[in-house]
């Protein structure tokens, strides 16, 4: 083959890589960027139905994030023999493939988790996450130490240094210009994403949050007077203790709860309307449960002790009109409002939860009374409970107005 013909062919393969290379970096930059949004507590609470259209967002430029990788693995074979005396390129190229195929994979099973089930959407939050942190700063570094404006500054400082005649002798300590420019480069991205990794990890190994914020701690000791006293299977926890974390998501801000200012109620098609101040509802026979917690975007708990009042049990105390189809839930945030049909608030583990493993439930976590409906996405299972009404036409409740499905079942 002519040289001039095989060098154009050459050419014209490195000019498809490139532009390969610059729609998945392009790709990758938006998930990113949408990604951290949807991380984001304060972004959830402040625009809910903006979140919706990113996360759908996220998705499918999920999925268009694919056509590199299939455009590109035909050419893989070929690339690697231009790249097989540059080791450091093939070490290179192997990183980042594994990066995006992991991402892509574990975004998959985050996308269709109802066929997956928990556990492994679980799994595939975690791997999601790690390769998260992982690949953005990897990005950011490579962007930069790729850039035509980086390589110019390192060709200025290396003609300022040859211009200078310094000299580095064997066994001089000083590096070359160049590998302290991206080395110094490479820490201050480090040194920028250690407080997001550190969050995230925190959980992983046990570490409590504390704070003196009221908002972040709720409810104290000395918030709620009488604590109510957990019953014997409930501390210890017959289940051993949860295991997992709970990501914390709210869609206004926590509202503030004590003693003073609490207030249960039911109310509606009910024969007797009932209503209770915290002292009364301390006082109500409450029952123990074990039972797995799951949210819709991903992430579980298993073996959660709740201790509560069996809902069934305050629907029966109030009696349940004949008209009644629906059962309301309202949150004292004043906002969050979802329903259950008159059998399936009957279930015999939808509970109406006050203490968790033992212990007062955080503010932060729906505290000091909220809803549990083990066999749904944690959607239904509304924070802040403060009033349970029956009604005749089905309420569409927050989250479902913004794009969740109604059958919030979780698949086994």
């Amino acid at each position: 083959m002519d040289k001039q013909v095989f060098f154009n062919l050459q050419k014209k393969f490195g000019q498809k890589l490139k532009q390969i290379h610059h729609w998945n970096a392009i790709l990758f930059t938006v998930l990113a960027i949408t990604g951290f949004i949807l991380f984001s507590t304060s972004f959830r609470q402040w625009f809910p139905q903006l979140r919706i259209w990113v996360r759908d967002g996220h998705i499918w430029i999920g999925f268009l994030s694919v056509l590199p990788v299939l455009f590109y693995a035909p050419k893989i074979a070929k690339h690697l023999k231009t790249l097989r005396k540059r080791k450091n390129n093939r070490a290179n190229l192997y990183f980042v493939l594994f990066v995006l195929i992991s991402l892509i994979v574990s975004g998959l099973v985050l996308t269709f988790h109802r066929k997956f089930g928990p556990g492994l959407s679980s799994f595939a939050l975690v791997v999601h996450d790690l390769f998260t942190y992982v690949g953005v700063p990897y990005l950011i570094y490579h962007s930069i130490t790729r850039a035509l404006w980086f390589k110019n500054w390192e060709k200025a400082r290396q003609k300022k240094i040859q211009e200078k005649h310094m000299v580095i002798e064997e066994g001089n300590p000083i590096m070359n210009r160049r590998t302290l420019l991206r080395r110094g480069t490479g820490t201050t991205i480090a040194l920028i994403f250690t407080p997001f990794i550190y969050q995230w990890l925190k959980p992983y190994f046990g570490s409590s949050v504390s704070s003196s914020s009221p908002s972040s701690t709720l409810p104290l000791t000395e918030t709620f007077s009488p604590l109510p006293k957990p019953l014997p299977k409930s501390k210890p926890p017959v289940g051993g203790g949860r295991k997992g974390s709970f990501r914390y998501y709210t869609v206004t801000r926590m509202p503030e709860i004590n003693d003073k200012n609490f207030s249960f109620k039911i109310d509606g098609l009910v024969d007797q309307s009932q209503a209770w101040n915290w002292e009364q509802f301390v006082n109500l026979k409450r029952e123990v449960q074990v039972s797995d917690f799951h949210c819709v975007t991903g992430w579980s708990l298993y073996h959660v002790t709740w201790e509560g009042i069996k809902l069934k049990d305050l629907l029966n105390k109030s009696g349940v009109k004949q008209k009644a189809k629906y059962v309301k839930f309202y949150s004292q945030d004043g906002v969050y409002t979802d329903t259950l049909t008159i059998d399936q608030a009957m279930a015999d583990d939808v509970l109406v939860a006050m203490l968790i493993d033992g212990e007062l439930i955080e503010n932060r976590n729906g505290g000091p009374v909220r809803l549990i409906v083990p066999e749904m996405y944690a959607y239904k299972s509304v924070k802040w409970l403060n009033r349970i009404e029956l009604i005749e036409k089905e309420h569409t409740g927050y989250w479902e107005q913004r794009g969740y499905k109604k059958d919030a079942y979780v698949d086994a």
